[in-house]
């Protein structure tokens, strides 16, 4: 439900909704705080001094220890696993690529961009599948293409 709630179908943030939530959350934690500070009010009355406590702590504070867990776990990019793009993750990252190169070759550092959207473009190809790799690979052939232009004899290359 939370999910649903915080997230669009297609996994994208739902900004204002996920605001709200994280400026509740911490209103609720410093409302904790406050009431912890204000337990000398019950001194001489064990019983309810330890209920305050156990609801300003637990109930107050742990909404939103709970939910920087969950959000926390819900990445699902875990260190030593290979990145896993969608479909449209990988058509985004492709045509950065294609558009950065095309805006290199005027740029002054042009064969420096173009070597690493290369081995960029190269490692989106390692990692993707089925027509996607396709795609990937021809746009690391275009920019391995352009770099070779730039960098073949007798053309005019940018810089000092």
């Amino acid at each position: 439900m939370l999910e649903r709630h915080l997230f669009t179908p297609d996994g994208r943030i739902r900004v204002r909704r996920m605001i709200i939530t994280v400026v509740l959350l911490v209103a609720a934690a410093l409302l904790g705080s406050v009431l912890v500070v204000l337990t000398p009010i019950w001194n001489g009355q064990q019983h309810i001094q330890t209920a305050w406590v156990i609801f300003a702590v637990f109930v107050l504070k742990f909404p939103l220890v709970g939910f920087c867990w969950w959000l926390i776990v819900r990445n699902k990019e875990w260190p030593g696993r290979p990145v896993v793009w969608s479909a449209d993750e990988t058509g985004q990252i492709l045509e950065y690529l294609r558009a950065e190169a095309r805006r290199a070759m005027d740029l002054p550092d042009a064969s420096a961009r173009l070597t690493y959207l290369s081995g960029e473009a190269w490692h989106v190809a390692d990692r993707a599948e089925g027509t996607l790799k396709a795609d990937a690979v021809g746009v690391a052939l275009e920019i391995d293409r352009l770099l070779r232009d730039l960098r073949r004899p007798g053309r005019r290359t940018a810089g000092p």
